[in-house]
This record gives structure tokens, C-alpha cells and sequence, in this order.
């Protein structure tokens, strides 16, 4: 799972969906010359994401051009909710019958009237505008405008680093709209500005312009090139592993402390798609006519690093065809270098556990966008192009992220829109025992959670629980195991302002659904597969390079190679591949929004219950990097029914419903089930 990407947000969406205030509300409330105005939370320069340390240069030049997006509401929200409850749930007259992309528009877009009281608006402040699709506008004019419209002042802010040629114009206080346009117009997502900052008189002038002239061309974010254009495409190298067993248990760590009176295994090597289909009961179907589409970094180097990967583990390489790798829903350049190395991992990490659980599945991998447009909502247009122009019918995405509230709404309101086109949403439920990760939480996404899994010699699950484990590392004398620390865990909780859904009700208690808050709350996750680190999936690929050897920051130097990779991001794309095969099962029809189903199938069998463990704890041994060129064993123990003291871990894995499994994870029944549903 990669890191949330955004600050946190300030209230509960439903709460600011018409929020009031600022200080040009106020200023208008106390005069009684014009309605309240509604805030956009999170859109000043004090809230954007990752502006620390500028130095505010004043007033930003009025008359400089600019574009920003407007993301506008559906019609009428409830309606919408309705449609998607009845269509979602089983026993529904409407289950399952979707709806084409152009009914949808049609009933959710913004209607003749409602659509010429925000063109007026707009226009009132001389602002101009095209369409790229029903859902936003992009709005054109100049910062005069923008400042009049949304009741704000833009100042220039600058780094302090020399190296910075960019002026960054944003407002000194969030953005605010006239009241009544509140349910119509959702956000202005990172009203952000950047131009290059003016040139010298002498050098502007050498350059047949002044500086006045460049301060006042279109702002725009500086262009990015990909880190290296194509990656160095090599032999396979042997995998930078550790010592390991091929199965569970395989493997005594000799010369190793005991553990509960035994010597511990050494961990897994990382299992391989085969293991996981036939630990979990999964290997009768293989997704075939399903399509997959995976949010994430999207690589040149991708179906070279499926096919070697997918030769080393035994599964079968790609189809001419069968990837489809799109590098921005825009067009814009990606930033697939060094620095980010760890989200080019996920995405060779999301692809090979999504084809390796449905080989036969298609995979669609779309990028981000880059544009100023989008700014820190990057995922919004990744999945507006998932809905328009590809046939995916389940969307895996392992980032994570918090938008500003009321762009959350816009998040609901195209998850909802996929529900009716017959296209499910799957999130990460979060890694590190940190509460969940907030999209996981929304109302109409499935949240993954996490176990630790044992697999035999022979592919059968020999144990699963709830993934939360301890470490320790060995003493320096070697001779003995040093007390336990905090180890990895899945995330899960609750998302408070988030009511209970109605799929959950007569599954998740009251007593367990009850929040922080007091009241009862989506529960998050929903479904569970293995993401323990230490007992998780082989994983290969280029970028793995850069990763494993620490300060290898030269892509030149990076080589294929495979490590075991877990977290709630390796289960997440799993259960996507798993529904691909449910799909495939069932006639090929789609789930849509999934968890109406799900929860539905509680107590058939579809879904095993994950409980805590008896007994001592299953322990392994894996080295770890300590340092350049140097490894260190560290012991893992995946917890037993009673946690160690002083050590926080999730602790509520227990019978039926819970907050690190959810209603359990898939097994064979899940798919025999379908075909005949």
C-alpha cells in the first residue's frame, strides 16, 4: 500500500457538503448584501500538500492567465444512492440489471437549469470554460477572475531554494462559492498555479520579451520527463533473497535461538500465484473474458517483468494483447523515476497478483496525471478513464489517499456511477495497525484487509489469522532472541461520519460497529486475504532493483530482480483476481458494487472465518537489511490468541465479523456458489 498522498481531512464529508463560512461570508452576512457563501475546505495555501518553508512575495499579478477544473455534483444525489442500493443488493428487482454509460449521463448530469445557473456564474466573473466530460468544466481567465468568482486573494509564494525556477501563485484562504451553488458545484481540486519565475529586464530583453510579458504567459506545472524513457532490459539476475523455504516450515533456521522449544523455520521464500490459488480453493476458473484495471504507476518495462516473473513461478506469460499499459489518463509525461521507486514496485507487484490469480483475466494499468489540474486528486482522472474508456469491470487500487471533502464527494459520486455501469471498486484497508486507509472506508467501495497465511509442502493452508505480527531481532551474542517489538498489521476500524450501510446491517453488531464517535459506523475491512510480509508473494521485477539495494538510486544499474513483497497492497489486486474469477464463474456477469453480495453470502461457506490462533505462534526467521550489503535475522511471530503484553497489535480477529478480516477470506465454495447464481 503507498503512503496517503494528502493531508488529513478536517470534517466528515457529509458534514461540509454545504458548509458555510470564511471571511467573505462573513463580511457578506454581516452586510445582508449576499447570501452565505460555501467554503471549499483544504483549498488555501496553508492546507496544500507539501508547501513548507515559501516565503510569501505578495499579491499575485492579476492579469496572469489561468486554467483550473470545477467538479460539479450529479443531479440529485439521493436519487442516485437510491438507484445504486437497488440495483447492488440481492433480492432486488433491479440486481444486476447495469445500466449503459449513456444512461447514466442522462440521469445524472447536471440538468439544463442547474447547469445555466453555474454558466452564469462563471461568466458573471468573466471566466470561460470547456467541458471535457459531464462531471467538470475547465476554467479558463485570469487570476482577477478566478479571485472574483471564488471570493479569495491569490499571493506569489517561492521556494527559498535557489534551484526552484517556479513562482507558486495560490490563495491565502480557502476558495468560497455563492450558497446556492453549494449542491452544484463540488471543489476546485489544488487551485495551484505555477509559472517560471520572470527573468531579469537584460535577459528577458535578449529574449526579445520583458519580464512583465513572462510573468503573464499561462501558468502551467513544469514539465516531467520519465525517469529514464525505458528501462535496461537484462538477464535475469539471481533474486536478492535471503536463506528461504519454498513452503511453509520447509526450512529449520539452523543455528538460531529456539522459539517455544523448537527452531524456527525460515520464512517463505514467497509464494507463488500456484500456492495462493491452491491454498485458497481457487484454481478451477481463470478469469477468462474479465477485465482488470490497476491504478498505479504504469511502467514501460511492465510485460517484461510479468513474463520473466511469470516463467520463474510457473504461470502462464502474458497473451499478445493481454496488457494494456496506459502511462496517464491524459496524456501528461509520468515520473517513473528513482525517487519513486516504491510505487514502481507496487505496480509490478499489482499486475503479478491481480494475472497471477486470474491468468487469463485482461489487465489495464492506467497512470496518473501529471497536469495542474489535478494536482494532489490524482486518482480522480485515473478512474473517471477507467469508467470511460475502458471495459474493466473490477478497479484495483492500492494508493492511498484523502482528498478535501467535498472532492470526496465527487469520489462517491463516480463510484457510484460505476456500480450502475457494473464496476466494482477494491482498496487497500490499510497497513501498520494505523486505523484504516480512508477510501477503504467509503460507503461504496470493498475495503481488503490482511492475514498471515501458512502453506504446506503439498499447496494446502495449513493455518491463516489475522495478519499482525511481532519482531524481534537476534542478540548480540547470537545466542538468544531479543524481547518482541511491533511488527506489520493490517489495517481496519472505523470511518467516522460514515453510518453503518445497510449491507452491514444483521452482520457487523451494533457493539462492533460502534466508533470512536460513539455511533455506529462503517466498519472497514470487508474481505481479508494474505498480505503478511512474512508470509507473502514472490514479486519480480526491474525496479525491485533499485528497492533491495539500498542507495541504488541509478537506474542505469537496476536488473531484474524477485523478493517477497506483503502488505494490504498484495491483497488487494489478490481478491481483485479473485473476483475476476467469481465473474467468470458466474456466467461472466458482473458484481458491480460487490459488498451487497458479499455480505450476502455470509455464513454459506463462500467466505472462511478467520480466527486467532491457539497454541504458541507460528514463528520464522528472515533477514532483513540492516544496512548496505549487510543482512540481520529478524524472528517474526504472527500472533496467537493472546497479544504481548506491551506491544500494540491488532487484537480483535475473533469468530464471525471483525475489523482485521472482515467476513473472511474467499475459498472454493465462493466460486461454486456463483455458478449457480
Amino acid at each position: 500500500m503507498r503512503p496517503i498522498r494528502y493531508r488529513p481531512i478536517l470534517a466528515a464529508v457529509s458534514a461540509v457538503a454545504l458548509a458555510v463560512g470564511g471571511a467573505g461570508a462573513a463580511r457578506a452576512e454581516q452586510s445582508g448584501a449576499q447570501p452565505p457563501r460555501v467554503v471549499l475546505v483544504d483549498t488555501s495555501f496553508q492546507s496544500q500538500w507539501g508547501f513548507t518553508g515559501f516565503t510569501d512575495a505578495g499579491p499575485a499579478d492579476p492579469s496572469t492567465l489561468v486554467t483550473a477544473l470545477v467538479y460539479l455534483n450529479v443531479r440529485d444525489p439521493a436519487e442516485l444512492a437510491e438507484r445504486v442500493r437497488s440495483i447492488s443488493t440481492p433480492g432486488s428487482p433491479d440486481y444486476d440489471k447495469f445500466l449503459t454509460p449513456a444512461q447514466i449521463e442522462a440521469q445524472n448530469r447536471l440538468s439544463p437549469a442547474q447547469f445555466e445557473h453555474v454558466r452564469h456564474w462563471l461568466a458573471s466573473a468573466g471566466l470561460g470554460f470547456t467541458q471535457p466530460n459531464w462531471r467538470q468544466l475547465k476554467v479558463t481567465g485570469t487570476i482577477g477572475q478566478v479571485q472574483k468568482a471564488f471570493d479569495v486573494t491569490f499571493d506569489d509564494y517561492v521556494d527559498p531554494d535557489p534551484n526552484d525556477g517556479y513562482v507558486y501563485r495560490m490563495p491565502t484562504t480557502d476558495l468560497s462559492i455563492p450558497g446556492d451553488l453549494g449542491p452544484l458545484v463540488l471543489d476546485v481540486p489544488n487551485p495551484l498555479f505555477i509559472a517560471p519565475k520572470p527573468k531579469p529586464k537584460a535577459q528577458a530583453a535578449a529574449a526579445g520579451r520583458t519580464a512583465d510579458d513572462a510573468s503573464r504567459t499561462p501558468a502551467h506545472l513544469p514539465g516531467r520527463k520519465p525517469g529514464s524513457g525505458s528501462f535496461p532490459h537484462v538477464a535475469y539476475d539471481p533474486p536478492l533473497m535471503e536463506p528461504c523455504s519454498q513452503y511453509w516450515g520447509e526450512k529449520p533456521a539452523t543455528g538460531m535461538p529456539q522459539v517455544n522449544g523448537r527452531t524456527p523455520a525460515l520464512a517463505p521464500c514467497g509464494y507463488t500465484p500456484g500456492q495462493l490459488r491452491r491454498a485458497y480453493g481457487l484454481d478451477s476458473e481463470t478469469g477468462k473474458g474479465q477485465t482488470v484495471a490497476v491504478i498505479g504507476v504504469a511502467l514501460d518495462s511492465l510485460e517484461q517483468d510479468v513474463n520473466t516473473w511469470s516463467q520463474h513461478v510457473g504461470s502462464q506469460p502474458l497473451r499478445p494483447g493481454q496488457l494494456t499499459v496506459v502511462h496517464s489518463p491524459d496524456g501528461t509525461p509520468a515520473d517513473t523515476s528513482a525517487h519513486t521507486v516504491g510505487g514502481l514496485v507496487e505496480s509490478d507487484l499489482d499486475v503479478e497478483a491481480v494475472h497471477g490469480m486470474a491468468p487469463d483475466a485482461d489487465v489495464i494499468v492506467i497512470g496518473y496525471s501529471s497536469s495542474a489540474d489535478n494536482g494532489p486528486n490524482l486518482d480522480l482522472a485515473s478512474v473517471m478513464y477507467a469508467l470511460d474508456h475502458t471495459r474493466a469491470t473490477i478497479v484495483s487500487n492500492s494508493d492511498t489517499f484523502r482528498p478535501t471533502p467535498r472532492t470526496q464527494i465527487a469520489y462517491d459520486n463516480l463510484y457510484q456511477e460505476g456500480a450502475l455501469q457494473g464496476v466494482g471498486f477494491y482498496y487497500p484497508s490499510g497497513d501498520g495497525n494505523n486505523g484504516i486507509a480512508y477510501q477503504s472506508g467509503d460507503e461504496w467501495t470493498t475495503g481488503v484487509g490482511g492475514t498471515s497465511l501458512g502453506i504446506g509442502a503439498h499447496g494446502h493452508r495449513e493455518w491463516e489469522t489475522g495478519w499482525g505480527d511481532t519482531v524481534s531481532k537476534l542478540s548480540a551474542d547470537g545466542t538468544s532472541w531479543q524481547p518482541p517489538g511491533p511488527g506489520g498489521g493490517t489495517g481496519g476500524g472505523w470511518l467516522p461520519g460514515n453510518p453503518r450501510p445497510w449491507y452491514q446491517q444483521g452482520v457487523v453488531s451494533d457493539q462492533q460497529a460502534t466508533g470512536p464517535d460513539g455511533k455506529i459506523d462503517r466498519t472497514v475491512p470487508d474481505v481479508a486475504m494474505d498480505a503478511d510480509a512474512g508470509t507473502g508473494m514472490l514479486v519480480g521485477g526491474i525496479p525491485l532493483y533499485g528497492e533491495t539495494w539500498p542507495g541504488s538510486d541509478d537506474e542505469s544499474a537496476w536488473k531484474y530482480t524477485e523478493r517477497r513483497y506483503g502488505g494490504t497492497s498484495l491483497s488487494t489486486p489478490l481478491f481483485a483476481g479473485v473476483q475476476a474469477l467469481a465473474q467468470q464463474a458466474r456466467g461472466g456477469k458482473p458484481f458491480g458494487f460487490a459488498n451487497p453480495t458479499l455480505y450476502h453470502l455470509t455464513g454459506t461457506g463462500a467466505f472462511r472465518d478467520i480466527t486467532a490462533l491457539t497454541g504458541p505462534p507460528p514463528a520464522a526467521v528472515a533477514q532483513r537489511w540492516v544496512s548496505a550489503g549487510t543482512f540481520a535475522p529478524m524472528l517474526f511471530q504472527m500472533l496467537a490468541q493472546e497479544p504481548i503484553p506491551g506491544v500494540p497489535t491488532t487484537s480483535s480477529v475473533g469468530p464471525g465479523f471483525d475489523n482485521e478480516t472482515g467476513i473472511g477470506a474467499p475459498t472454493s465454495r465462493y466460486l461454486a456458489l456463483m455458478r449457480h447464481s
